[in-house]
């Protein structure tokens, strides 16, 4: 019997259901909890210092289960692999390319050899519920100064576009509705004359499907065609998630974030233009070592002005071997985290506004799950949550947006059962 617990970005969510489809594979059975399984497996995340520290502290804790082998796999793994395995209880560590070594792993423990950039082809895992990610590429070509993700993932390479195509149809015929397209910079994906724009309207063509959504973007590679298929395809969700990071030239500069805030206003521009309704989420990170309080005050500057939905907001901690672990670091942990929270107030704000617009409209609703409080939850056209009095898992319902709870739109629902899969029409 087998446990894995997952940590970090949504790629490590889609790797761990690669995971499970080998090791079921191998006659394994997967069981809820730790105390119950014969292999434990931590699918670890590199991006912050936070997060491996985390993850130490898990490692440790498996320690006190005797009986039980350890694996740790993923990007902490891959960066620190000999450092893991000199841990008593680690059996065996394998980075994000080295899944297909699990079973002579799991026999005689150790380091994997590598495998190269590894796409997992002939892999289709098996993911059940309403919502479901597929991988399109893997690594990232981008090398921005304080990231991990190009050493502990490799390069960037694309998944042919039939692999992606039939593995949407199997999520499909497992009573998946809605694909959400991952890759560390999914909007560079290339594969012969296929690009991005491309496969991202060939998933929408496929019967069954209801929503197609996608992360994480670069601004860089945010083109003027994706944005049509964004506007003109239905079935894609009005949502987009555009990490902006810093609001000051200079700062993204000695990121090596290879634009500048006019360059992303102009992208923003551009999509609020053609899709009104857009939600838009950003990543921003704060305490750079070369930013400056000014610096800091062009971000905060342009979180007013650009009022995203939502900010997914850190402070800057060196990752070893990165660029931006070599610049001085003249900024004190205490100044980092003033900074920090003033943004977070800031966007909090924002968020906070957000909602209360929604009264009054009518919503396209995909139910995914029961909410907590009672009603069922679910997603809008444009990916915000949606709490309904009504529907069932999988259904599309048109709701109107009767109040706000906090942060989150309650909704009533005015036509039951109107809609289900493979019958919105495509725009």
């Amino acid at each position: 019997k087998f446990y894995i617990e997952t940590y970090g970005c949504q790629m490590n969510v889609y790797d761990s259901h690669i995971l499970r489809s080998i090791l079921k594979e191998m006659g394994w059975e997967e069981v809820n909890n730790e105390r119950e399984a014969d292999l434990i497996i931590l699918n670890t995340c590199s991006v912050r210092e936070h997060a491996e520290k985390r993850v130490m502290g898990r490692i440790w804790m498996v320690g006190r289960f005797r009986n039980k082998k350890l694996g740790i796999v993923g990007c902490m793994a891959q960066r620190l692999k000999e450092r893991l395995l000199e841990i008593p209880h680690v059996l065996f560590v394998a980075g994000p390319d080295e899944y297909k070594k699990i079973p002579e792993l799991i026999e005689k423990g150790g380091l994997a050899d590598s495998l190269g950039y590894e796409l997992y082809r002939e892999i289709f895992p098996e993911q059940r519920g309403v919502s479901a990610f597929i991988a399109i590429s893997r690594g990232c070509n981008n090398f921005c100064s304080y990231c991990i993700v190009p050493y502990v993932r490799g390069r960037e390479r694309s998944r042919p576009p039939e692999d992606i195509i039939e593995e949407v149809k199997r999520l499909v015929d497992m009573g998946v509705k809605e694909i959400t397209l991952l890759g560390q910079n999914v909007n560079s994906y290339r594969y012969g004359s296929v690009n991005f724009p491309g496969i991202l309207a060939g998933v929408a063509e496929v019967p069954g499907v209801e929503r197609v959504s996608f992360l994480t973007s670069h601004p860089k590679d945010f083109s003027r065609e994706l944005v049509d298929v964004m506007a003109s395809v239905d079935k894609v969700v009005k949502y987009l998630h555009l990490p902006l990071q810093s609001a000051s030239n200079r700062v993204l500069r000695d990121m090596k974030r290879k634009y500048t805030f006019e360059e992303y206003m102009e992208k923003i521009e551009l999509v609020r233009e053609k899709i009104p309704e857009l939600t838009l989420t950003t990543d921003l990170l704060v305490g750079f070592p070369t930013e400056t309080e000014e610096d800091f005050q062009k971000t905060i500057d342009a979180v007013k002005k650009i009022e995203f939905d939502q900010s997914y907001m850190f402070r800057f901690s060196p990752r070893e071997g990165t660029l931006g672990s070599m610049y001085p670091d003249p900024i004190s942990e205490e100044e980092k985290l003033r900074r920090l929270s003033e943004l977070i107030r800031v966007q909090n704000e924002i968020t906070g506004r957000k909602p209360l617009k929604e009264i009054g409209k009518k919503k396209r609703v995909l139910i995914c799950d029961r909410a907590k409080k009672g009603g069922m939850l679910g997603r809008d056209e444009t990916g915000k949550l949606v709490v309904v009095d009504g529907g069932k898992i999988g259904e599309v319902v048109d709701v109107v947006i009767e109040k706000v709870s906090g942060w989150t739109p309650l909704g009533r629902v005015i036509e039951k059962q109107k809609h289900t899969a493979g019958r919105i029409s495509q725009g």
